[in-house]
């Protein structure tokens, strides 16, 4: 795993960021055919690979110890570098499907050259006779330049980035309309509010004001009422009085009149006495 390390003083949080955007490790899981990539320089280069095939459906390291002699090659048009596995190396188990080439500066330029971006990994036996077996590829994938890959490795992380805080940066934007939506529905409902409160309070007054009216003209009310009782009682003994004057009227007129009438009949009676004389 290649990455690149920075004396860069950041937290934890911006180190990870920074990470995702300086690393140009390859992947370490094992990939299909063709998926493969490697980097080219202009130097001497060294490429450990280790090979997979499926057994029952899980990946098992290919027994390279006894397939003969285990090539990278790089095939153009007109022009073929074929380098033969690298075996100035120790703690290299083969038998674990593990294989290094080294690729000399010398023929890293000539790579570099090629019309195609192809790379092969193939084994050809040789029998202790000196036969030459065919050449079986065992895996194939592609290469670039350092410095392309770099690039092209730098801009796709920043891209993949990008579309990620651009997916994030467009979910709190969608968050945000949806909150301002909310503000401004409970902005229109607290103003809404206001207004009810208010036009409440004006009827509360009115309410207040009409019922200190009412209060008022019942006082008055009760005082005409009072009044008005006041004088239908007056009126009354004044009624009762004089009925009383009338009916003492009334007897001083009979009385009088039954004399005068006890007077006429005296008077009727000597008239009547002195003619039978």
């Amino acid at each position: 795993m290649a990455q690149i390390n920075t004396n860069i003083s950041v937290d934890e949080q911006k180190a990870q960021v920074y990470k995702e955007f300086s690393s140009t490790s390859v992947n370490e899981k094992p990939l299909p055919q063709g998926d493969g990539s490697i980097r080219i320089s202009p130097f001497d280069d060294y490429f450990l690979f280790t090979l997979y095939e499926d057994v029952d459906g899980e990946d098992s390291p290919i027994d390279l110890s006894n397939v003969g002699t285990v090539y990278l090659s790089f095939v153009g048009e007109s022009n073929e570098i074929k380098i033969p596995y690298y075996t100035n190396v120790k703690d290299l188990d083969l038998s674990q499907g593990q294989v290094i080439f080294r690729v000399s500066a010398e023929n890293s330029k000539k790579i570099l050259k090629l019309e195609n971006d192809n790379f092969y990994i193939s084994t050809q036996g040789v029998s202790p006779e000196g036969d030459v077996s065919d050449e079986s590829v065992l895996y194939t994938g592609k290469f670039l330049a350092l410095t392309e890959d770099a690039r092209q490795t730098l801009t796709s992380r920043i891209e993949d980035l990008t579309l990620k805080y651009t997916d994030e940066v467009a979910k709190l934007r969608t968050e945000a309309i949806v909150l301002k939506k909310e503000r401004d529905n409970l902005t229109q409902l607290a103003a809404d509010q206001d207004i009810t409160i208010t036009a409440l309070k004006s009827s509360n007054l009115e309410m207040s004001n009409t019922i200190n009216e009412l209060t008022k003209d019942n006082e008055a009310a009760d005082n005409q009422i009072q009044l008005l009782q006041d004088k239908a009682k007056e009126v009354q003994a004044t009624a009762e009085a004089a009925q009383n004057r009338a009916a003492q009227s009334k007897a001083v007129l009979l009385n009088q009149k039954g004399k005068k009438d006890k007077g006429v009949i005296t008077v009727a009676a000597a008239a009547l006495q002195r003619t039978m004389i």
